[in-house]
């Protein structure tokens, strides 16, 4: 069900992520360069992309990318997940999270921060992450825009 994903999967992961209703149309661009940059070896050290399929052939019902924080001591990123609208509830984003944390603890991180945004509409996503261990640790008023601020969740990982 987890695989790495390839570069043929970046625009069913842009249409997955614009389907949550979380990142907006004019955001797929933004994700379409990290993809890129990712399949490139751009994107630095240790960074993955896995996606969730039933099978080999069907479309991706949830990603995760994360990877390490240059500036950080074992500090990881998570810098992005999504599942699918329809497949929500059914325990993807937990896979795709213990996954994530996981191979953090293989490669023997031991933090792993989260920055969202705090409009709404992610109220769900904050709540996901509290329920998997995360402690919202800061919030950067205004940071995306006026009335958006950043939200930093973050969760130790490792003793």
């Amino acid at each position: 069900m987890l695989r790495p994903a390839r570069t043929d999967d970046t625009p069913a992961l842009i249409d997955l992520a614009i389907a949550t209703e979380l990142f907006l149309p004019e955001e797929a661009a933004f994700l379409g360069g990290m993809l890129a940059d990712f399949h490139a070896g751009r994107a630095g050290a240790d960074h993955r992309v896995q996606i969730w399929a039933d099978d080999p052939p069907a479309q991706p019902a949830g990603v995760v990318f994360f990877g390490p924080n240059a500036m950080g001591d074992r500090t990881w990123d998570l810098i992005w997940i999504s599942v699918a609208p329809d497949r929500q509830g059914q325990g993807i984003g937990g896979e795709l999270i213990r996954f994530t944390e996981a191979h953090i603890r293989e490669a023997g991180g031991r933090m792993l921060l989260i920055e969202t945004s705090s409009l709404p509409r992610f109220a769900a996503t904050h709540a996901f992450y509290g329920k998997h261990g995360y402690t919202k640790v800061a919030r950067i008023p205004d940071f995306y825009a006026d009335g958006d601020s950043k939200v930093i969740f973050a969760k130790r990982i490792a003793d």
